[in-house]
């Protein structure tokens, strides 16, 4: 993982049948140190996806500090 990555900005939210809950605003190592919950999902740290309503899983969070 890159550590420039891994210092990144996301937003996690945890995704319910009544809606989306906002849980915080952590660097993607904090989002990544969280727990595996299928449904949390994160902001993509490059993109303003909050406004659009694209999120991210935790795989594709992890490729991201991976690869890019």
């Amino acid at each position: 993982m890159t550590e420039r990555n891994l210092r990144r900005i996301v937003e996690v939210s945890v995704r319910r049948d009544s809606g989306r809950k906002d849980l915080g605003i952590m660097t993607v190592r904090q989002a990544l140190e969280l727990p595996d919950v299928p449904s949390l999902e994160y902001s993509h740290p490059d993109l303003n996806s909050r406004s659009d309503g694209r999120f991210l899983t935790r795989d594709q969070l992890e490729d991201y500090a991976r690869y890019a």
